[in-house]
C-alpha cells in the first residue's frame, strides 16, 4: 500500500493545538497516509504551523475563500473530503491527537470485509493531560472486537459514558459517497447519526481498533459551550431533528429501540442546555418529539434530568464553582 490508501482529513480553523495534532501524525510508526488540511478561511495563521511538519508528513493544504463552518459544519467536512481521492477516510480535527501506532494498527486490522473502524478514546484537557473524571466510564468503552449498531445507538441514547466523537472513525469512501455526512445545525449529533447509518451499511457493526485517540475538551469547542443563547437554540433544534431522523431510520430498517430511551436522552440534553427550564416549557418541547408520552413519564424525566441539573447549577453558582 502507498500513501494514497488513507486520507486523514483535518477541517482546520483553530491554531492553538494544531501543532500538537500534526506532531502526533509525524510520530506515527506507519506513514502510509496523506494529510489534507482544509483551512476554513481562518483568521488564524495556520501555514507557519503546517510548514514545520511538511518535510516529514505528506500534507496537502488548501485554504477556502469562504468560511463554511459557521454556516454548516458538515458541508465544511464534505468539501475537505472532496480534496482527497483515497480509499479510506479518517475525519480528524485541528486539536486532538492520536497514539503513535494508530495508523499501523489500522492497516494490521484491515480484513477485506469491514468498511467502518473505530478507535477507543480518552479525554484530555487544554494542557493535554488526561481528565481522570472520565475514567469511570471506561467500562462502557471496552469492546475488544465489534460494536453492533443497536448497542452503539442504545449506549449513545442512554448517555451512559459510552464515547463517540467525530474523530475516531476510519471509513471506506463508498460509505461516504452513499450517505455523506448527516447534516444538523452545528453538526450537533451529526457524527452519531453518520456513524450509525454507516454501521448499518457495514452489516450492523463497527470494527474496533486497539490504539487510542485523545479527544480534547476545551473552551474552544462547541461541546463545551452551554452558555451562548444562539448555540443553545441550535443545539435544541438539532436534537429535535436528530430524534425525528432517528425515528424514521428505525422504521426504515426495522430496528427496535424503546421509546422511553428517546425521552431520556432528550431530557438529558435539555438538562445540559436549559437547566432552569420550567415543566410547562419542557412539556412543549416534548410535544415536538415523534412519540407520545404520558404526563407521569414527562414529569419523572423532567425532575431527574432537568430540574436536578438546575439545582446543581444553582449550587455551583452559590459556591462559586466553575
Amino acid at each position: 500500500m502507498d500513501h494514497s490508501t488513507l486520507a486523514i482529513i483535518i477541517p482546520a480553523y483553530k491554531s492553538q493545538y494544531l501543532a500538537s495534532t500534526l506532531a502526533s501524525l509525524q510520530e506515527q510508526t506507519d506513514n502510509r497516509f496523506t494529510v489534507y488540511i482544509g483551512d476554513d478561511c481562518s483568521p488564524n495563521e495556520l501555514t507557519s504551523i503546517i510548514d514545520q511538519f511538511s518535510s516529514e508528513v505528506n500534507i496537502i493544504y488548501h485554504r477556502f475563500d469562504e468560511n463554511m463552518g459557521s454556516i454548516s459544519l458538515t458541508k465544511q467536512w464534505e468539501r475537505c473530503v472532496a480534496l482527497s481521492t483515497e480509499e479510506w477516510i479518517w475525519l480528524f480535527s485541528d486539536d486532538d491527537i492520536i497514539e503513535r501506532n494508530a495508523v499501523e494498527n489500522f492497516y494490521k486490522s484491515l480484513n477485506g470485509r469491514d468498511l467502518l473502524y473505530k478507535f477507543p478514546t480518552k479525554i484530555i484537557d487544554e494542557k493535554g493531560d488526561l481528565k481522570p473524571y472520565y475514567n469511570k466510564f471506561d467500562r462502557f468503552n471496552n469492546f475488544e472486537d465489534y460494536v453492533s449498531s443497536d448497542v452503539f445507538i442504545s449506549n449513545r441514547l442512554k448517555s451512559n459514558g459510552y464515547r463517540s466523537f467525530a474523530v475516531e472513525y476510519i471509513f471506506h469512501r463508498s460509505l461516504f459517497l452513499n450517505a455523506g455526512f448527516i447534516d444538523f445545525p452545528l453538526a450537533w449529533n451529526s457524527d452519531d447519526a453518520t456513524w450509525f447509518i454507516y454501521s448499518i451499511a457495514n452489516g450492523g457493526r463497527i470494527k474496533m481498533l486497539n490504539s487510542c485517540v485523545y479527544w480534547r475538551l476545551s473552551t474552544s469547542n462547541i461541546t463545551s459551550d452551554t452558555t451562548s443563547n444562539t448555540v443553545i437554540k441550535q443545539k435544541v433544534d438539532a436534537s429535535l431533528l436528530y430524534i425525528d431522523w432517528l425515528n424514521k431510520l428505525m422504521i426504515q430498517h426495522n430496528l427496535q429501540v424503546k421509546e422511553y430511551m428517546f425521552l431520556r436522552w432528550f431530557s438529558i440534553q435539555m438538562g445540559i442546555f436549559m437547566p432552569h427550564l420550567s415543566i410547562k416549557d419542557f412539556g412543549k418541547f416534548v410535544e415536538k418529539l415523534p412519540y407520545s408520552f404520558n404526563h407521569i413519564s414527562i414529569y419523572f424525566y423532567f425532575l431527574r434530568f432537568v430540574k436536578f441539573q438546575g439545582l446543581k447549577h444553582n449550587l455551583r453558582s452559590l459556591l462559586n464553582i466553575n
